[in-house]
């Protein structure tokens, strides 16, 4: 007779019960089956593999040797078959989808708008994971990604949301103190503070508005615009940044455009949605594709 490959699922779960609890008759109430059923599939266990798995002493069992090995390798698979089924139940229905971005735009734009997907969207659960990394969608469970850039990411789909216009900020306190800010030549005695994520330098910025002589009296760098903004609106001195990440701060006057009669820079940079092409079909990522278009398209730059 040819053994199988794999024994009937049955039989190893009558294996696997008995062997643990030592007793027929407790683990047929586990499996909620008769104690005959038991016994009759661990006979069929033992023939099919050609090795006895207990040693029967009256109404006593005990493990042969082979028996304690096979519990061994058995037990962990049926505790991660457990596992997986508790995980998954305790999930429910829900579709999760996992989105990076970067930090400060998850903090500033994403966060505050979150709410509308969640009720719009209740049959998928959400994982955002606030980073600037390029995620590698072959290894790595993500779905979608929002990234900053200019679009050029082969083999990743990319769709545009809110392109970037880059203005100077700073606070009110800049504009009516003893070196107030009124023109590109005021800053020679102010701190110019950087974000390194915009890919706009103060220097590139002010050569674009004929200013290129000019230099902070100083610098100041963040790797987040989050931080750059909080320490511009703090008067600690004039940063380069993104009209989409200011805008709450220029609303609540904690910000004031101090040059609002230059052009705002756009170097084409902009806030991109990158899904690799066998995923941008999936519902989820599609609900995310439309909400964030949507978004998208009643953010005022």
């Amino acid at each position: 007779m040819t053994m199988p490959d794999l024994p009937p699922l049955s039989a190893l779960q009558a294996f696997e019960a008995t062997a643990r609890r030592l007793s027929v008759r407790d683990a047929s109430e586990e499996l909620r089956v008769t104690p005959s059923a038991v016994s009759h599939r661990l006979r069929n266990l033992e023939t099919a593999i050609g090795v006895k798995l207990f040693h029967r002493l009256n109404r006593q069992l005990i493990l042969t040797d082979a028996g304690s090995v096979y519990l061994s390798r058995v037990a962990p698979a049926f505790d991660a078959l457990r596992s997986a089924t508790s995980e998954i139940a305790e999930r429910g229905s829900a579709d999760t989808l996992t989105l990076t971005a970067p930090p400060s735009f998850a903090e500033i734009w994403l966060l505050p708008r979150l709410s509308r997907f969640l009720s719009a969207h209740p049959d998928i659960d959400l994982r955002v994971e606030a980073s600037s990394r390029a995620v590698d969608f072959s290894r790595e469970p993500v779905d979608a990604s929002i990234r900053y850039g200019r679009g050029d990411w082969p083999g990743l789909v990319a769709r545009k949301l809110v392109e970037e216009q880059l203005v100077a900020v700073c606070a009110p306190s800049l504009q009516t103190g003893t070196y107030d800010v009124t023109e590109p030549g005021d800053l020679a005695r102010h701190t110019l503070i950087h974000s390194d994520q915009r890919l706009t330098s103060w220097t590139a910025w002010l050569r674009s508005h004929g200013h290129g002589t000019v230099k902070g009296d100083r610098n100041l760098r963040f790797s987040q615009s989050a931080h750059s903004l909080r320490a511009a609106a703090d008067g600690l001195g004039v940063a380069l940044e993104s009209r989409i990440m200011a805008a709450a701060y220029l609303d609540a006057g904690t910000l004031v455009e101090p040059f609002p009669d230059l052009a705002p820079a756009d170097d084409g940079a902009a806030y991109h949605l990158v899904v690799p092409p066998d995923r941008s079909m999936l519902p989820k990522v599609r609900a995310l594709d439309s909400w964030l278009t949507d978004e998208a398209g009643s953010t005022s730059i």
